[in-house]
């Protein structure tokens, strides 16, 4: 049986679950938050907040109060040390890093459950893709979910950083059956350094010229790797045989990369599409005309949200995965069978990880509805972050990082010719700002990833005398002069 079939046989279960669920939605949620509540009412957190005795929604609201990641990060930092019982009763047997937080990154926790969470949403909407556009199971698949060249770390309790596979999103059982079907196998991925690690890939995906279906966060991780080709064409040359390099010789020599003399075959490009990612997926779907780009919906660290269904316009809320509350700009707090076409909502999680009523930040557009069910739309964040390809800088965190230097700075992101940041000093500075500035940032681990695989480009520093008190006023227009306060990162130039 081929690894497809083996997948999408698995995924018949799960499929069947998320019809029913949207068949009926608020009753879907409301059960499975009850399985959460009661998976973890023995639970430090749980017996603080009556777990076991919730039985509304109404009644969970008021027991557990919304908390952004610094409030529970105490929480995570006991987790991460070695103690059990804290968020949940089950063991959390790894943890994923993340961006966005005051402190750079985030650490999320996983268990058993939350893991299968994340299947319950990724292998139905395989099966509806599959169903959609039946050339993404001809040929071989290249995936990329954790981070490349990352080596295995622990927390002080001993627990590990990091999937040991992102076939673990899948569950283990179907691990054979999705490495079967990879252009680039998984070991590329713990190679160290950058520029060996980008040659390996290249290398094993122009080899596969049957490469059907292309699965990546941002899409400027495949960009990179194409834009690339030429400057590495000569070193990927020496590691395939002669009719690839054929291919890639072919393939080069046009005015502009031809991907479809490289992969002839390739049919889809699942990646983000909507929010900051959108002009580079315009740009993707340029480069390589002949695929569909698949818009990936929101599958975050911290849970499985949306998930494209149908080929409709927006993503449908993964109902299966992950009680979502929708906050309205007026506050008032909605479930998925509540939302409006047209309006904005801030998103509230509750996860089988130990996530209860968690602030992703994260802001959606209700599009329109498919029977019961919603159709969402990322938009950004709802606080001041800046994520032009997952690096996630909370302004506060930069505010940190800038405050090592003696004058104004504010970080201004850029998105051409491709993204990069601008450092804007106020007054001449001493020194270099950049290597300090780099150095703080770094301490985020998705903005050093994006730097170290050439999504990001190279820091800018300028400067531009007096820009502090105009951006201060600019950002807060509308307030008392008291109430203005100097920012740190400015919105999206």
């Amino acid at each position: 049986m081929s690894g497809w079939q083996i997948l999408l046989d698995a995924a018949h279960v799960p499929k069947t679950a998320l019809e029913d669920a949207r068949r009926n939605p608020e009753h879907q949620q409301f059960m499975l938050l009850r399985c959460v509540l009661d998976a973890n009412s023995d639970a430090e957190f749980g017996r603080q907040h009556g777990f076991a005795d919730l039985r509304t929604v109404d009644a969970y609201r008021t027991a557990v109060p919304i908390r952004n990641y610094s409030a529970f990060k105490p929480f995570v930092d006991r987790i991460a040390s070695g103690e059990a019982g804290v968020l949940t009763t089950a063991p959390v047997i790894a943890f994923e890093e993340t961006g966005g937080s005051e402190s750079g990154s985030k650490l999320i926790p996983y268990t058993e459950a939350s893991l299968t969470s994340f299947r319950a949403a990724v292998l139905p909407w395989l099966a509806d893709l599959a169903q959609r556009r039946p050339g993404i199971v001809a040929g071989s698949t290249y995936v990329s979910i954790s981070p490349a060249t990352r080596q295995a770390r622990q927390t002080a309790g001993g627990t590990k950083i990091g999937l040991g596979s992102d076939a673990a999103y899948l569950g283990e059982d179907l691990v054979e059956a999705f490495v079967s079907l990879l252009a680039v196998p998984p070991n590329v991925a713990a190679i160290p350094n950058i520029d060996d690690w980008r040659v390996a890939t290249l290398a094993h995906l122009v080899m596969h010229d049957d490469l059907s279906f292309v699965s990546v966060w941002s899409p400027t991780f495949f960009l990179e790797l194409i834009e690339a080709l030429p400057a590495l064409g000569d070193k990927v040359a020496d590691s395939i045989n002669a009719e690839a390099r054929r291919r890639l010789a072919a393939a080069l020599s046009a005015p502009n990369i031809d991907t479809g003399l490289l992969w002839p075959q390739l049919d889809t490009i699942s990646c983000w599409a909507d929010g900051s990612s959108s002009v580079f997926a315009r740009k993707l779907a340029a480069l390589c005309p002949h695929a569909t780009i698949e818009p990936k919906g929101l599958i975050a660290t911290e849970a499985a949200i949306t998930m494209p269904w149908g080929g409709e316009a927006g993503a449908i809320p993964a109902l299966t995965s992950t009680f979502i509350e929708f906050e309205a700009e007026n506050g008032e707090l909605r479930l998925s069978h509540e939302l409006c076409s047209g309006a904005r909502y801030r998103l509230i999680i509750t996860t089988f990880g130990g996530l209860y009523r968690y602030d992703m930040g994260d802001r959606v557009c209700c599009v329109g509805h498919t029977g019961n069910v919603p159709r969402l739309v990322f938009e950004g964040r709802a606080s001041l972050i800046s994520d032009m390809v997952g690096e996630k800088l909370d302004e506060a965190f930069v505010a940190g990082v800038l405050s090592r230097l003696s004058v104004p700075a504010v970080l201004v992101p850029k998105i051409q010719p491709k993204p990069y940041y601008e450092l804007w000093l106020d007054s001449p500075y001493t020194e270099t700002a950049v290597p300090k500035v780099e150095a703080g940032l770094r301490c985020n681990s998705q903005y050093a990833y994006a730097r170290d695989i050439g999504q990001l480009g190279p820091l800018v520093q300028i400067l531009k005398p007096g820009f502090s008190s105009k951006a201060a006023q600019q950002a807060n227009s509308g307030r008392r002069l008291g109430d203005v306060k100097h920012i740190s990162l400015l919105p999206q130039q």
